[in-house]
């Protein structure tokens, strides 16, 4: 164990601007919804709240199972799953940054090099995780109990998210010793936590209200996710240390196996070994990875993206197939229901066709996944230019074409992304009698302006900011997502921020007449930062 202290200060060091930003992300997420939305709402208003999730699947899958109408009770299902997400994603990019992403830099190997124990680095790795995620988690209990809210309940959310930071910490490094890449291993993980949101989501849209619409219990698949043990603790709700939170207990008794995998994996790993070892290349390349007419490397960079192109893709069919198999259940379930369906019924012309609904808030979750895949595309140009950028601009490749090659590798992963999900989803509800087919491609549709977006977005911060392509966009990506999400929420005074969300311009192709208007200023708007993007990028150094 020598050395333990210096790399554990080291890594605190090397992180403190990232986790001064995800502490302002996560706790001042919590602070807004508690102090803004808790504000502004009374008690029948928050009673009008969870009737409405109560009775609409798609909100309890995209928020979760409410448990009561008290303001912590409602402000903790509004927001508890988002922010386990994000702290969730927090720690698997620490765990994959701190140990395959050292070894492929080669920084590990020059720390091995000095006097430090064979399980220093491991146990560096594991204490400053758990000191930035108890930064984190004090710091949204803090602001908790600041604004008011039940302290033995705040601090019963942040032992929540620190639980599932935790095993996403371990998910991490579980994902760094497996696969022979840091980028590997980030998708990896990063697919690990979205599953986790997921499957959670599902439970609680199969959930049974009660009679007074005050609370929903979630049905089986909700134990299946980490997310989901936090969330049945229903920390605002419940009696402190009831029963009911016992779910909490599963998520260290989880910790403690994954843990034992960990050190099992790295006593016997070599340094840059993988259990999943990398492939092997050919000796000469194909005739594919030539250069494209204009001087744009496609072959090159439709090879080098594959991978994480195809990851996406799978994870959107995956999602489509649930989809089909689930939405006539949340149907049926519903149509069961009168209580409920006399609810739907005053929601407008969306309420009256569930499975559509249903439907679209999928299809919203697998638009965010094409944005980030057609962004993930743009983005990768600036690690290809500083680890090969000179080799490659030596061939007859010109930087726009260079550029050119990223954006329409970047535009097909969204768009298969799409089409995974609705071709799977179609085809399981045709399946089983219900075409929808038409509704489905106008969903994924809307959705398309969105991807367009976001690959111009990674492309303006190449050319622009190349030093904040680790971050930016993912943060501009989750960020106005969230701010499209719960700005409306906020009421008149905070209405503005609604609108700087390109997720709320999304047309709704469920409505009796669709407004297009949004969608065409996103695609202007695209069109417009590519176009300065391309600019920008043939003028700039190679290296900035």
């Amino acid at each position: 164990m020598d050395g333990t202290r210096l790399l554990l200060a080291a890594a605190l060091r090397r992180d403190r601007l990232s986790l001064a930003l995800w502490v302002i992300g996560v706790a001042g997420l919590w602070a807004a919804v508690v102090g803004g939305v808790g504000a502004a709402f009374d008690e029948e208003s928050r009673r009008g709240l969870v009737a409405l999730l109560a009775a609409q699947p798609a909100l309890l899958l995209l928020r979760g199972a409410p448990a009561g109408i008290g303001l912590g009770a409602v402000m903790f299902v509004s927001t508890f799953a988002y922010l386990a997400v994000m702290v969730g994603l927090m720690m698997t990019s620490f765990a994959v940054r701190h140990s395959r992403g050292d070894e492929d830099a080669g920084r590990a190997e020059l720390v091995r090099g000095t006097a430090v124990g064979r399980w220093a680095p491991l146990a560096a790795t594991l204490l400053a995780g758990a000191v930035e995620l108890a930064v984190v988690c004090g710091a949204t209990a803090a602001v908790s109990i600041a604004l008011g809210l039940d302290a033995t309940g705040s601090l019963l959310m942040a032992a929540a998210l620190a639980g599932v930071g935790a095993l996403a910490l371990l998910v991490g490094l579980l994902a760094a010793q497996a696969l022979p890449t840091s980028r590997a291993a980030n998708g990896a993980a990063a697919i690990v936590v979205g599953a986790w949101f997921l499957v959670r989501g599902i439970g609680d849209a199969l959930g049974e209200p009660s009679a007074d619409l005050t609370r929903v219990e979630a049905a089986w698949p909700v134990w299946l996710s980490p997310i989901g043990w936090g969330a049945q603790a229903h920390p605002f709700a419940d009696p402190p240390w009831s029963p009911d939170a016992t779910p909490l207990l599963l998520l260290p008794a989880a910790a403690l196996v994954l843990g034992a995998l960990v050190v099992l994996l790295e006593s016997r790993r070599e340094l840059g070994g993988s259990l999943l070892p990398e492939r092997g290349g050919r000796a000469a390349g194909g005739a594919i990875l030539g250069t494209a007419p204009g001087g744009a490397p496609l072959g090159l960079t439709a090879r080098l993206l594959f991978g994480a192109g195809l990851a996406w893709v799978l994870v959107a069919a995956a999602v489509g197939a649930i989809a089909g198999r689930l939405a006539p259940v949340v149907a049926s379930a519903l149509a069961d229901n009168p209580g409920l369906s006399r609810i739907v019924s005053t929601l407008g012309a969306e309420g009256d066709d569930t499975e559509g609904v249903f439907l679209s808030a999928l299809a919203a979750f697998i638009g965010l996944m094409a944005s980030a895949a057609a962004m993930q595309a743009a983005l990768r140009l600036r690690h290809e230019e500083l680890a090969h950028g000179e080799l490659v601009l030596a061939a007859a490749v010109r930087r726009t074409g260079w550029l050119a090659s990223h954006l329409l590798v970047g535009a097909v992963a969204g768009l298969a992304t799409l089409a995974s999900f609705t071709a799977v989803a179609g085809a399981s509800l045709s399946a089983a009698g219900d075409d929808r087919w038409g509704q489905l491609v106008a969903i994924a549709g809307a959705h398309v302006p969105l991807v367009a977006v976001y690959l111009a977005v990674g492309a303006a911060i190449v050319a622009f900011v190349p030093a904040a392509v680790a971050w930016l966009g993912w943060v501009l990506l989750v960020g106005l997502m969230l701010a499209g999400d719960f700005a409306p929420l906020f009421g008149e005074p905070w209405e503005w921020i609604e609108v700087l969300s390109p997720f709320h311009w999304i047309a709704n192709p469920l409505a009796a007449e669709p407004d297009w208007t949004g969608s065409r200023w996103l695609a202007a708007i695209a069109a417009a930062l590519l176009a300065a993007a391309a600019l920008r990028f043939s003028r700039r150094d190679a290296v900035v």
